[in-house]
């Protein structure tokens, strides 16, 4: 559920200050999916380069990132399981970007390990992002014994 969560609120934060949901609500209407598709592939590439974003003055990946691994550190209630939690959370970031920026025909894989080898300080700092703040999250709400 943590994952879930992380994964949701970290996507929506930065729609919403990638788009302020102006254009988005106009792409829904008017129903262009190929926009839809790029808008997406750019949410999911601010989420997994906060650290380049940060040095040309983009905070929102950090906020997003920061949020949603606090929130979801509420919910798994376990530094442990958000150990976990930010992993999955960021593989599946990386995931969305590259599938819906390359497309689903990927026939080779040396084109991704090559991105994760170019954005690896991002992706470290992304998995931090989301882990620091959900071991605190989980240590306000662990269970005392």
């Amino acid at each position: 559920m943590a994952l879930v969560v992380a994964f949701v609120i970290a996507a929506l934060i930065a729609t919403y200050q990638l788009t302020n949901l102006g254009p988005l609500l106009a792409a829904l209407e008017v129903g262009l999916i190929e926009n839809m598709l790029v808008l997406v592939s750019l949410i999911f590439e601010m989420l997994i380069r906060p650290w380049s974003l940060a040095w040309a003055s983009i905070y929102t990946p950090l906020v997003a990132l920061v949020v949603a691994g606090f929130i979801a550190g509420l919910i798994s209630k376990s530094y442990k399981r958000m150990l976990t939690v930010s992993v999955f959370a960021l593989v599946l970031f990386f995931l969305a970007y590259f599938l819906l920026s390359v497309g689903a025909g990927i026939t080779d894989f040396s084109a991704m390990w090559s991105d994760v080898q170019r954005t690896a300080l991002d992706l470290g700092i992304a998995y931090f992002l989301l882990l620091i703040p959900g071991i605190i999250g989980a240590l306000l709400t662990a269970k005392r014994q």
